[in-house]
């Protein structure tokens, strides 16, 4: 276990759980996690991971701020990946790359037949699974879990355990491809296109490269500093492959969605202040959203 697990899990999946948790708590809550709270709890984090709306925000401690800021964030994207995989036309398997601590196969509804294939670290599913097993019925899905490095092949596992090369399948890539270097975002983003029989689609979370400034660096360390996340380490600063230009180049169409025009649609602003126009044209950002570039969703024909 290293300074940036707590359990055998990551810290970065522990936030993006209490990332969902405190979206949950809220009264206008975009998402609805049942399970989210209890397996931040479960970690016995060294971090202080917020898991509910305050009363107010700006009462909270200095460590604390920047998580509950990344959840507004977090909310807007659990929210619109839920929203594309509850969209039609469904596809009999979906694969989760990276799937950390999602509990999608266990709070959506399903269709009859589904499979869920998410694919991670051991530690991180043998983690949510003991967890999830205490708290959920089987999920109405098929779920096939899988151990894996992304940054290393992975399709012949994949095939393995039971995944059609031949069928539609949805792709989801969320707070993946900003942890993986170029080559390796260029490789999962291949296999993506290789495994995809037609009437596949994907929803995919961008990335972008980090400015390399000292400013930036400074904010950056001071960000792991206060909140114990390894964000240094862990954020890609390589020029990125665009997923939108390599799919639509391999005959998918593709949509770019921008994380302020979500903010618009679902009626969040990306601070902890007052939502009023002034905050609105100049979002406040925790350093690491720098790395967010938006989404894109791509179906093959």
């Amino acid at each position: 276990m290293t300074e940036f697990e707590d359990q055998g899990v990551s810290l970065t999946a522990l936030a993006v759980a209490a990332g969902r948790a405190v979206e949950t708590s809220r009264p206008d809550a975009l998402v609805k996690d049942p399970f989210a709270a209890a397996l931040v709890e479960a970690a016995h984090s060294h971090v202080d991971f917020p898991t509910a709306w305050p009363s107010d925000p700006g009462a909270l401690s200095p460590l604390q701020q920047p998580l509950l800021l990344a959840s507004i964030y977090i909310g807007v994207r659990t929210r619109f990946i839920d929203d594309f995989l509850q969209s039609g036309p469904a596809t009999g398997q979906t694969v989760v790359l990276g799937a950390g601590l999602d509990t999608r196969s266990h709070r959506l509804a399903w269709p009859e037949g589904s499979k869920v294939f998410e694919i991670d670290h051991a530690n991180v599913l043998d983690f949510k699974a003991g967890v999830l097993a205490r708290l959920s019925p089987p999920p109405a899905c098929e779920l096939i879990t899988l151990a894996a490095d992304l940054a290393e092949p992975w399709r012949a596992l994949l095939l393995a355990v039971g995944f059609d090369a031949g069928q539609p399948t949805t792709w989801v890539l969320e707070g993946l491809l900003p942890y993986l270097d170029s080559a390796a975002q260029k490789a999962v983003l291949a296999e993506v296109m290789e495994l995809s029989g037609p009437g596949s689609r994907a929803v995919i979370e961008r990335a972008v490269p980090l400015p390399k400034t000292e400013d930036f660096e400074a904010k950056l360390r001071d960000f792991s500093l206060q909140t114990g996340l390894p964000m240094s380490e862990l954020l890609a600063r390589a020029d990125p492959p665009d997923p939108e230009k390599l799919l639509t180049g391999a005959g998918w169409r593709c949509e770019g969605h921008a994380v302020q025009d979500l903010c618009v649609t679902y009626g969040r602003t990306l601070s902890l202040s007052p939502a009023d126009p002034a905050h609105r044209a100049k979002p406040e950002q925790p350093p690491h959203d720098h790395s967010r570039g938006g989404f894109v969703t791509a179906w093959r024909p």
